[in-house]
């Protein structure tokens, strides 16, 4: 079952300054994303129920909407600053 992505503006602004070859990754990455979700690592604390991606130096924070089958990008950024 696919699901459809949704892209947060915030989120879209951040991979826009993202240099193009680690662009291409990540939306390459998304299309991962829309196939199997559950796939990202399910974040703890006060980010649960967000999941993250890793792609290189970069991740992609989501959280699932089942009920929509909807995934929700809601950053994309450098892992030493997205949390």
């Amino acid at each position: 079952m696919t699901y459809q992505l949704r892209v947060e503006p915030n989120a879209l602004k951040s991979l826009n300054r993202i240099p193009e070859y680690n662009r291409r990754r990540i939306i390459a990455s998304l299309r991962g994303i829309k196939k199997d979700p559950f796939d990202g690592k399910a974040l703890e604390g006060e980010l649960k129920g967000i999941r993250s991606w890793r792609v290189g130096e970069y991740r992609i924070l989501y959280r699932i909407l089942k009920q929509e089958l909807l995934v929700l990008v809601i950053k994309i950024g450098n892992r030493q600053g997205i949390y």
